[in-house]
């Protein structure tokens, strides 16, 4: 197969325009972080912390719809059936969010004026409105192998703040900031309705029983989902509380920064995750067991080396930005928290795919209030700086890791705990892991120490990079082994 044959695939262009818009995102991010100052960048991050709630009280609707849809692929009228009804429940949620905007009105919300957030509670709950829609067609396009909308619904926020950055300052860059948001999920949500991807009324069956069905499902799924992306979104909310509105920009720019670095994996992750729900619904025990270790071996260990990288590169992006030069050791510390974060992949899966939902909500809802626990702790008993409450949740993904690979690990096999606990973290990942953290931890970030956990993992996985290397030249030459068949 030629070259030409690769460009054309639709899985490297897909991945080709992500990585494009996460430099541009990066970039933007940097600016944002530049222009705003830490101040200004607390405001934001409140402001995005806001539209993050609402944006995880979806009560899993599209990501039930996505299971259910795979799960009946092989039923046109069922796929239709599941597409409208779930599309109707999502304009439900618009109701949700515009009784919240009343509240304020009415009652107002204690916190908000630190933030000054009043100003723009308006236009949040638009976003919402917004990203409800535009989060479900998302996964619709994700399912009907139309990655070019995927793609196109994925950047067009990001272009539209990267122009902003360069025209506005201070407050007037937030506004800006806000409307790039209202207009880029506008864009999306015409698309969706000109794409194909939804049937028409008439092809339909509006029903209660295919609505209670997918709430359902769905709302173990949102309880799993929503508590387990609140584990970090608690922590934000704690120190927006606790701490000045300059720690919580700094902190901001610190998590923006270490959650780009995987949004790298997380774009190939988006585009077989419909593949892998097939794959592990199988009831195959073996070839369940098989693609966990494959999907782990690459995910995690692509992870661990692009953060050791991104260790080193942090100390440089902050000669730019001088104004967040203390922010190093937050910068470190969430990282390796994002990092503890991809231990789960693969047997989080495996219980969603297996309908085991409910368990997984159970799992995200006792990792949430540890989490929350430990946090308090640390910044009321212990009065910690900033930099340190992450360590909460570092050590809350440690402990859902093992709880998840435990639980769901009994539907293929019965294991001990030592062999669960080795799986999480390996030795090949664990030492460098360690010595990353030991020197964050003491703040020993200078070149003579950032480099120590890259060597070491490199020499340690020296193995597994040819596995990766074959498997990404697997899917440049057959893009269509990602499809949903």
């Amino acid at each position: 197969m030629n070259v030409g044959t690769v460009f054309k695939n639709k899985v490297v262009f897909y991945l080709g325009s992500r990585y494009l818009t996460y430099f541009i995102q990066f970039v933007t991010s940097l600016v944002i972080a530049a222009e705003l100052g830490p101040y200004y960048m607390g405001i934001w991050g409140f402001i995005l912390l806001l539209v993050q709630y609402f944006q995880q009280l979806h009560f899993g609707i599209a990501n039930s719809f996505n299971v259910l849809y795979v799960q009946h692929r092989q039923n046109l009228q069922e796929c239709n059936n599941y597409i409208g009804n779930s599309l109707l429940l999502v304009s439900y949620l618009a109701f949700f969010v515009i009784a919240f905007y009343l509240f304020n009105i009415i009652f107002g919300i204690s916190g908000f004026e630190k933030f000054n957030a009043s100003h723009y509670i308006l236009w949040v709950c638009l976003i919402a409105i917004l990203q409800y829609f535009v989060q479900f067609f998302t996964n619709l396009f994700r399912v009907k192998n139309q990655l070019n909308r995927v793609t196109f619904c994925q950047s067009i926020i990001v272009l539209l703040t990267f122009v902003c950055v360069f025209l506005f300052k201070g407050e007037q860059l937030i506004i800006s900031l806000i409307a790039s948001y209202v207009v880029g999920n506008l864009l999306c949500f015409l698309i969706a309705f000109t794409s194909g991807a939804i049937p028409k009324p008439g092809n339909i069956q509006f029903r209660i029983s295919y609505q209670r069905e997918i709430i359902q499902k769905g709302l173990f799924l949102f309880l799993y989902n929503s508590c387990f992306y609140f584990i970090i979104i608690s922590i934000r909310t704690i120190i927006s509380g606790f701490y000045t509105v300059e720690d919580f920009g700094c902190f901001t720019f610190s998590f923006t920064l270490a959650q780009a670095i995987l949004l790298i994996l997380d774009s190939l992750s988006f585009v077989i995750f419909p593949k892998v729900i097939g794959k592990l619904s199988s009831g195959d025990n073996q070839e369940a067991k098989s693609t966990i270790v494959l999907l782990r071996l690459l995910y995690i260990t692509s992870a661990h080396f692009l953060i050791y990288v991104a260790l080193i590169a942090f100390p440089i992006v902050l000669l730019f930005l001088p104004k967040y030069t203390d922010a190093l050791t937050s910068l470190n510390l969430i990282a390796l928290t994002v990092l503890m974060g991809t231990s789960t992949y693969g047997y989080l899966e495996l219980l969603i795919s297996r309908n085991k939902e409910k368990l997984a909500a159970c799992l995200s809802a006792l990792a949430l209030i540890i989490n929350c626990a430990i946090a308090l702790f640390l910044v009321l008993v212990v009065k910690v700086l900033y930099d340190f409450v992450i360590l909460a949740t570092m050590v809350t993904y440690a402990l859902f890791s093992v709880l998840v690979l435990k639980t769901s690990s009994k539907l293929l096999e019965k294991r001990s705990l030592l062999s669960v606990i080795k799986e999480v973290m390996p030795m090949r990942l664990f030492i460098p892991y360690i010595i990353a953290a030991i020197i964050s931890l003491l703040q020993l970030q200078t070149y003579y120490f950032v480099v120590i956990p890259l060597v070491v993992f490199c020499v340690l996985n020296l193995k597994t990079f040819g596995t990766i290397i074959g498997t990404v030249k697997k899917i440049l030459y057959e893009p269509e082994i990602v499809n949903l068949k």
